[in-house]
């Protein structure tokens, strides 16, 4: 047996042959070992490098374009998002609000609902509300203005419709941002339980406009009564007025989020892509809502707020804190007018342990929203999945 001093020369020899390899002197080892031992320079970092050193690889989510017909020949683009194996099995369809097109639920990796959904293995359908992103109007023409009723009436149905097919599933679950929340509320009124909604999560949803926080929405009042300045407003158009009010007024931009919770390439990016054009008809209705205080038909004659007391399903809702157009006080009314057994209502920026006081857009695009909101929303909806 050697003894142990010979066990330290091996070692010894064994670096000064480390040493000739690595620079490439010719011995009797290196023939056979600089490749392996190259090998095993790159390998053995994966497995001994500090844990999160490098990152783990987000699931790869593959999108499809799909586009869904009206009976009047509209064209409503929805961006399919979802990973090979699926592990849900009701399909998620996503809308956007007013103002905003679909790209504000997908902006970037980082700040996309759309993408965290899927990522947790939703079937994700991210919808264009129709005169918005890739969603075409009727060839040849068709009605230039339309209402939320319209809306309502003519393209929730054929959405639902469309994503049922596609995903071989009876049922879907909807959630809605803003005014993509009053449509699914309008629609399941109307048809109950022949809906094919499952379950319903509104983010920033106001079924009423008669708080102090949301006075600012008066201006669509002025708006009515000078229909001059209305021809501007619309001649401007809503991505136009966007990028040249909101950065440089704080009270407007304080309406639509709160500054402190969205970094400054985040609000560039939004402002950039993800602003929509304003309809005639729908800027309208939504002036009549605000005049009459709550969620009415065009006409102003029928609640969609008395009407929440027919819904049966599942329904989540969420807010901000400092939101100044779903503030708390509208969505706790939203909240009491509803008589579904199954209603959760959230409102981030009210608890010690919440980030950020959260405004409107925010709630998106916040600085936190993948880490506190979005978690909140798959697990509600994984919770009702079937």
């Amino acid at each position: 047996m050697r003894p142990h001093g010979g066990d330290f020369h091996g070692y010894r020899d064994g670096s000064k042959a480390l040493g000739l390899l690595l620079m490439g002197k010719s011995t009797s080892t290196n023939r056979r070992g600089r490749g392996l031992l190259i090998s095993l320079f790159l390998i053995l970092p994966l497995y001994f490098s500090p844990p999160g050193l490098w990152g783990a690889e987000s699931p790869f989510v593959l999108q499809e374009d799909h586009w869904a017909v009206t009976e009047q020949k509209f064209e409503l683009a929805m961006s399919r998002l979802r990973l090979k194996e699926l592990r849900r099995r009701t399909p998620v369809v996503l809308s956007h609000g007013f103002l905003v097109n679909s790209r504000f639920l997908d902006l970037t990796e980082e700040h996309s609902l759309a993408r965290y959904l899927a990522q947790e293995g939703f079937d994700v359908w991210n919808l264009s509300l129709r005169g918005t992103g890739k969603s075409l109007n009727p060839l040849g023409g068709g009605p230039k203005k339309w209402t939320l009723d319209d809306m309502i009436r003519e393209d929730i149905g054929p959405v639902v419709s469309y994503v049922q097919r596609q995903s071989g599933s009876s049922r879907v679950n909807w959630v809605g941002f803003e005014m993509g929340g009053l449509l699914p509320y309008g629609y399941v009124e109307e048809k109950r339980n022949a809906s094919g909604i499952n379950a319903l999560v509104t983010i920033a949803t106001p079924m009423t406009f008669n708080h102090p926080e949301q006075e600012p929405m008066k201006v669509l009042l002025k708006l009515q009564e000078s229909p001059n300045w209305r021809k501007l407003f619309l001649y401007l158009d809503g991505p136009l007025l966007g990028r040249l009010v909101i950065p440089l007024v704080p009270k407007i931009e304080q309406f639509f989020y709160n500054p402190e919770n969205m970094d400054p390439e985040v609000k560039e990016k939004f402002l950039e892509v993800a602003l929509a054009p304003v309809n005639e008809g729908v800027l309208d209705h939504i002036t009549t809502m605000v005049k009459q205080g709550e969620f009415v038909t065009a006409d102003g004659n029928t609640s969609y707020l008395k009407n929440l007391a027919r819904l049966r399903i599942p329904v989540l809702i969420i807010g901000g804190e400092k939101d100044e157009v779903a503030p708390p006080s509208a969505l706790r009314a939203e909240y009491r007018a509803l008589k579904s057994r199954d209603r959760t209502r959230r409102s981030f920026g009210s608890r010690p342990k919440d980030e950020a006081a959260y405004g409107h857009y925010d709630l998106i695009l916040g600085k936190k929203a993948k880490e506190e909101v979005f978690p909140l929303i798959a697990r509600w909806l994984e919770r009702r999945d079937r």
